[in-house]
């Protein structure tokens, strides 16, 4: 027996169950922290990277927008600097203008008067040459002899008066009238009749002979053929009768009519006198050619064109040439 418990002493003690499951439970425990404290970490980590990613794209969106202040100011400051050289080439040109006023005042202002009429001559001319606007040309002519009533600029004068009586003598276009009557003419080409006139054939014994099987099959061809071709051409033997438009065709023709109107209105706009008569003899040819001779608005349509064509579009060809070498002339005097 005592030997048994000394046996039994010796042998190494078992560790129990419960202390088993006890370091299975912190051993669970610990990995669970483990990967709660990873995966948190892992998270932050995350949100460091999403958080230094925004910085970064502000940090270049602020850039571009840097950069693009940086452009408008340079261009602000390149226009502040244009406008400053203009701004002092105006100031000079006033300084100018003040130093010829001052040493007009200080003598007599004959030369600044003349020198205020040639200008006006010039706008005149450039008026006369470019625009075609004799009414205005003729006002600022008169405006110039006006200024230079209290100078000695006889000469000059005499030379304003001739231009101012050539260019009274030259009639006047209303344009703005034409315009208005040649635009309701183009409103009304739609009410033009056209001719209703059935066209006769002749009578032709070919085609009224009937093929019956009495016939030769070569002649029963022809005549077969005959009735087929006379449906399709037509002669006709009246060279004054006038031409029939077929309905699909008529469209056309009042669309044509339509544009050749609007032509001569560019032409009248644009002082061509050969756009506008050439639009107004073709629209004329037309409504000549088409149109019921006899109807009451092809008539009114065909005189209107007539009285149309009577108006004289070319611009004149004067020019104030000679006052204005006068004016140079009186100057270097």
């Amino acid at each position: 027996m005592t030997e048994q418990k000394n046996d039994e002493e010796k042998q190494p003690k078992k560790p129990s169950h419960k202390w088993i499951n006890i370091g299975i439970l912190f051993s669970t425990i610990g990995i669970i922290i483990f990967f709660s404290a990873f995966g948190f970490g892992y998270f932050e980590l995350s949100k460091v990277n999403i958080t230094l990613a925004r910085m970064v794209s502000d940090l270049q969106q602020q850039s571009i927008n840097n950069q693009k202040n940086i452009n408008a100011l340079q261009k602000a400051l390149s226009d502040l600097q244009q406008k400053s050289q203009q701004s002092q080439l105006l100031s000079g040109q006033q300084e100018q203008f003040m130093s010829e006023w001052r040493s007009a005042q200080k003598g007599d202002l004959n030369k600044w008067r003349v020198a205020e009429a040639q200008y006006l001559v010039k706008l005149a001319d450039d008026h006369l040459q470019f625009s075609h606007n004799v009414k205005l040309a003729i006002i600022l002519l008169q405006e110039a002899d006006k200024i230079l009533q209290n100078t000695e600029e006889n000469e000059i004068r005499k030379s304003i008066a001739a231009d101012l009586a050539n260019l009274q003598a030259i009639p006047q276009v209303d344009i703005t009238s034409l315009f208005m009557r040649l635009n309701a003419m183009n409103n009304q080409i739609d009410q033009l009749s056209l001719p209703f006139n059935p066209l006769k054939t002749k009578d032709n014994q070919l085609s009224q002979t009937s093929v019956t099987a009495e016939l030769p099959w070569w002649k029963a061809g022809l005549a077969y053929s005959w009735n087929a071709l006379s449906k399709i051409v037509i002669v006709r033997n009246n060279s004054n009768a006038l031409p029939l438009v077929i309905p699909e065709e008529k469209i056309f023709l009042y669309q044509n009519l339509h544009a050749q109107m609007e032509v001569a209105m560019w032409g009248l706009l644009h002082r061509n006198d050969v756009v506008y008569k050439t639009s107004l003899e073709r629209a004329a040819a037309w409504i000549k050619q088409y149109f019921e001779q006899e109807n009451q608005q092809t008539k009114t349509m065909l005189l209107a064109i007539v009285e149309l064509q009577k108006v004289n579009l070319q611009p004149p060809s004067l020019n104030l040439t000679n006052t204005l070498q006068l004016f140079d002339v009186a100057k270097s005097g």
